[in-house]
């Protein structure tokens, strides 16, 4: 069954199951949605946190996250102390998100209150109303729109930025604190950046509107200041991920007298650790604990939440390379551009990277300034060497051997496109003098492979685009267009293990297969 009629029939049946659900007649309830766990639907988002990672143009994920929350509302009655006003709320977070222009990403999140249970509402009455525990048990509640869109990824910049915006539409139950009571919206900043090439953190700040106000002993609940911070990291195997968040609000509404400053009920915190295991391609798993912080409203003693989705999860190396699509790339400290790109240089020292050059010693650069400047005749220049000739072509790299043309270097492309890396013009160049020195040749597949890093349909297309872009080369070199075809395989051919780091780089080739061979 695929993502989409799983992510139909789960939103189907979140709003067949919405109606009420033992619901009493409740007088006077504030329009107030209490729950405060809101995940983040994009796929290289956090728990709550937004991160600055986008998916692929039109890439998208369905999921959801249920959980279980216990005492969410910190307000105890007056005259029954013991008695808690919301003794647990169940939530499911029906969620879904999709990239566009590989720069932006549109989510959308339908909660339902599954079942809840009151001991005691009359903190949430208004004063002198008569004590109470009814409650509708089971709602839909405010669905909530969100659009992000990237300003700087990590491939560009140290740190990565995104500004996101959200819309809360009214459609929860106001008789089971599920809903606000009218259009709330909320705008944010979001930030990552990656710490001992292997930690990703991340940092949200913005502002809430949520309409009208709602007094509740002393605290009045409104406008927030929306803060919260996240960790990322690979742990232990290939599939596994390790998450860490804080999160929370400070009201901000105005009040009038004799309200002032802040109120504890005000200042809703919470902390919650998770993992996320990937569990086929395109599918992850996330469960975790989280706990209170703070006497605010909508902030549990503990609670407890699990999830399915399309989030990206690493490959389980260290050095990860959180600027990739799917955060299943491996740093290379090898790769002059990549060195370029984070600004920084990693590992100079080591001897497997022997074209790399250490950066220059400023302080021998400047001793040399100080010393004495000794005039010297001017020696007469030599003459100008002549121009060098261009590179003869070298057949030995390209030969026909077993019904195949076998070229002894890889065709390199620049990562996650099909543009042919300038290194590899010269093994194409051979490829094509071959071809034109032998005529028999009649006709040549042009084959493109992948590793398995990312989705398969993603890497097929991917395959395809860089066999067709060698047969437009050697067209170009004068190899006649009829006595090539181009197919892309993607992933589904591997010739060593995609478990490692050498094993993806040989399955991610250019092979020539001769199908049509004539006589000499």
């Amino acid at each position: 069954m695929t993502k989409r009629w799983i992510g139909w029939m789960l939103v189907l049946g979140t709003m067949g199951a919405a109606a009420p659900v033992g619901a009493q007649e409740v007088t006077e309830l504030p329009e107030l949605k209490v729950q405060r766990f809101r995940p983040a639907p994009g796929v290289g988002d956090y728990l709550s946190v937004f991160g600055s990672s986008v998916a692929p143009h039109l890439e998208w994920q369905v999921g959801g996250f249920f959980n279980y929350a216990d005492d969410p509302v910190q307000i105890a009655a007056i005259d029954s102390p013991e008695r808690r006003t919301l003794a647990y709320q169940s939530q499911l977070d029906i969620m879904g998100s999709v990239g566009l222009w590989d720069r932006a990403e549109v989510g959308l999140l339908l909660p339902w209150t599954v079942l809840q249970r009151s001991e005691e509402l009359q903190p949430l009455l208004p004063p002198g109303a008569s004590s109470t525990d009814n409650l509708t048990r089971s709602a839909l509640n405010d669905w909530r729109l969100t659009a992000k869109y990237q300003v700087l990824g990590l491939d560009e910049s140290k740190v990565g930025l995104a500004v996101v915006g959200g819309l809360s539409i009214p459609v929860g139950n106001d008789d089971a604190l599920a809903g606000d009571g009218g259009v709330g919206a909320e705008a944010l900043v979001a930030a990552d950046y990656v710490v001992f090439d292997g930690i990703r953190l991340g940092a949200n700040l913005g502002f809430r509107y949520r309409p009208g106000q709602r007094i509740i002993r002393q605290n009045v609940i409104g406008n927030e200041i929306l803060w919260g911070l996240a960790a990322h990291a690979p742990f232990l195997t290939d599939r596994l991920d390790i998450l860490a968040e804080v999160s929370g609000a400070v009201g901000v509404a105005s009040k009038a007298e004799p309200l002032r400053g802040i109120a504890p009920g005000e200042v809703p915190a919470e902390i919650m650790g998770a993992l996320r295991y990937r569990v086929a391609e395109g599918w992850t798993a996330t469960g975790g604990l989280g706990a209170g912080l703070s006497d605010g409203i909508g902030s549990p003693d503990w609670r407890v939440f699990f999830g399915i989705g399309g989030q990206w999860v690493t490959g389980g190396w260290w050095q990860v390379d959180y600027a990739s699509p799917s955060f299943r790339a491996e740093i290379d400290p090898c790769d002059p551009r990549y060195l370029d790109q984070r600004g920084r240089r990693l590992r100079l020292e080591r001897e497997d990277c022997p074209d790399l050059e250490p950066e220059p010693d400023l302080e021998e650069q400047t001793a040399l300034l100080d010393e004495p400047v000794i005039e010297r005749k001017r020696p007469v220049p030599p003459p100008p060497a002549p121009e060098p000739e261009p590179p003869r072509i070298n057949p030995e790299r390209a030969m026909v051997r077993q019904g195949a043309i076998i070229i002894t270097e890889q065709v390199n492309f620049e990562t996650g496109r099909a543009n042919i890396a300038q290194e590899s013009f010269g093994i194409l160049d051979d490829v094509a003098d071959l071809m034109l020195r032998i005529p028999a040749i009649e006709l040549v597949r042009v084959e493109g492979h992948t590793d398995s890093v990312g989705r398969a349909d993603r890497n097929l297309a991917l395959s395809q685009d860089r066999a067709a872009a060698v047969k437009a080369y050697l067209v170009d070199r004068g190899v006649a267009a009829e006595r090539l075809e181009a197919v892309g395989y993607g992933q589904s051919r591997p010739v060593a293990d995609n478990g490692t780091a050498e094993g993806r780089a040989l399955n991610r080739r250019v092979e020539f297969n001769i199908l049509e061979m004539g006589e000499e």
